[in-house]
């Protein structure tokens, strides 16, 4: 179990959204605190793609180039969406 202490304002807050959408107030801490920790884990998965992504880069310098990118993102919102460039 946790206790958190609130201020004052961000306590009144919770307050009026739990009656709002008639949930309690536990429950609407333990969503937002869900919500928050999804975050973090998805940029620190990204961070360590980025990472791996940048070491990978130092070893063999291989990149996609410019213009692939561009032609892949221009295909974006259409019928026929062209699939992500890979290094070949």
């Amino acid at each position: 179990m946790l206790g958190v202490r609130l201020d004052p304002e961000l306590e009144q807050r919770l307050g009026v959204l739990a009656e709002k959408t008639k949930r309690s107030k536990s429950y609407l801490a333990k969503e937002a605190l869900r919500d928050y920790m999804d975050r973090l884990d998805t940029l620190e998965r990204r961070r360590k793609e980025t990472l791996e992504r940048w070491e990978a880069y130092e070893q063999n310098g291989e990149t996609i180039p410019h213009e692939a990118m561009e032609d892949w993102l221009s295909s974006w919102g259409e019928d026929k969406e062209k699939t992500c460039p890979t290094i070949k």
